[in-house]
């Protein structure tokens, strides 16, 4: 598995290429100004490299992460290769009541039946409009050609 496709392989079971934060890496900066204005913060808060990344800019809800301190205390790349899987702390992740968050258990079992680098095909795949401009767990619309997108900001029923 290449380094750059490990990263976005959160440690909770989330594809961290669907997250805003990592996506504003690629945005345009007229894109990266409206994000910044609709969630009133400065361009600093969205600049993240992914879950596994040693760049310090990790997303800053993410930086103090317990499922990742962990995960790395038990040299496991994620919750899925753990013995307690699922634990007490990553039940309370997954109904923290974030939409995102609610399929983590069920991505780390995919996950630990397919293996990662399918797993991270498919979630690539996933999160990617027709038009193959990827989108963010909550867009409802591709940026790129404006078609409606399966996502929780569209549906929050998705799972």
């Amino acid at each position: 598995m290449a380094e750059f496709e490990q990263v976005l392989l959160a440690v909770c079971g989330l594809f961290c290429g669907a997250c805003y934060h990592y996506r504003a890496l690629s945005y345009s900066p007229e894109r990266l100004s409206a994000l910044t204005t609709r969630r009133r913060r400065s361009p600093e808060g969205f600049l993240c490299h992914g879950c596994r990344s040693d760049v310090l800019s990790i997303h800053p809800g993410c930086t103090h992460c317990v499922l990742r301190a962990c995960a790395d205390s038990r040299g496991i790349l994620h919750c899925g290769l753990c013995p307690e899987f699922p634990c007490a702390r990553l039940e309370a992740f997954r109904d923290d009541g974030r939409l995102h968050h609610r399929d983590v258990v069920q991505q780390l079992e995919i996950l630990r039946q397919q293996g990662a680098e399918v797993w991270l095909a498919e979630q690539a795949q996933r999160w990617q409009c027709a038009c193959g401009e990827p989108f963010s767990w909550y867009d409802e619309n591709c940026y790129v050609c404006g078609a409606p997108l399966a996502s929780y900001g569209s549906d929050p029923t998705l799972r």
